[in-house]
């Protein structure tokens, strides 16, 4: 009697348990299309102003460094000048034929060492092996006083372009390139992203003033005592 009615408990209990069951939750089908939708539309909305950027952020970068070389380059002949050295300005090419440097054209070549005004020099500026920009550097006569070989006073003008405008060697213009909002090369394919005219003048040598003032104009009358 007893077993049995252990039996009959265990059989009571059996029937009154209840399966465990447990709920998996997932993503189906259209939800993971929507989300795919969402997220494509997120980045073609964003794309557009990260390419911007980036764009203009390298084209400002590199109109600093056209700009730091080409002062570097005046700044260079100007000391060569004061110094006096024996044929200080030879490295500079000279058209003899223009007096207004700024009617100069732009290269026509890019070359590792200039010669003429219608090329450029090559320039590594950061050591990796590939070039970086191509500066234009020329001058006028000016003036040289009697019995000199160099010049004491002379206009002098750099143009740097960037590397990638040689693309359109054929093209190049002179006015400087815009900087502004660009999503591409922006004006640098086919300007300069700097540009600068300077005068030089020689002070310490003799005569300096009264050459310097016979270089702005030949015709001008002065007060100096200037032989």
């Amino acid at each position: 009697m007893r077993s049995r009615r252990i039996r009959q408990q265990a059989q009571s209990a059996g029937s009154t348990a209840q399966p465990q069951t447990t709920a998996v939750a997932g993503l189906t089908l259209i939800e993971c299309l929507v989300a795919i939708v969402v997220i494509g539309i997120s980045v073609a909305a964003v794309a557009p102003a990260l390419v911007l950027t980036v764009a203009t952020r390298v084209q400002s970068q590199k109109a600093e460094q056209a700009l730091s070389l080409a002062q570097t380059e005046i700044d260079q002949v100007r000391l060569v000048v004061e110094r006096g050295d024996a044929g200080y300005v030879g490295s500079t090419p000279l058209s003899t034929a223009i007096a207004d440097i700024r009617t100069v054209g732009a290269p026509t070549t890019f070359v590792g060492s200039t010669t003429t005004i219608t090329q450029a020099r090559l320039v590594d500026l950061d050591g990796d092996g590939s070039n970086d920009f191509a500066i234009q550097t020329f001058r006028n006569p000016g003036y040289t006083p009697p019995g000199s070989g160099d010049p004491i006073a002379f206009d002098m003008g750099v143009r740097v372009y960037d590397i990638r405008s040689q693309e359109n060697i054929a093209s190049l213009e002179t006015t400087q390139a815009a900087i502004g909002l660009t999503s591409g090369s922006g004006q640098r394919r086919n300007k300069p992203l700097a540009v600068l005219y300077t005068s030089i003048v020689r002070g310490e040598a003799d005569e300096a003033l009264c050459g310097y003032v016979r270089f702005i104009d030949p015709t001008a009358s002065t007060s100096l005592s200037c032989s």
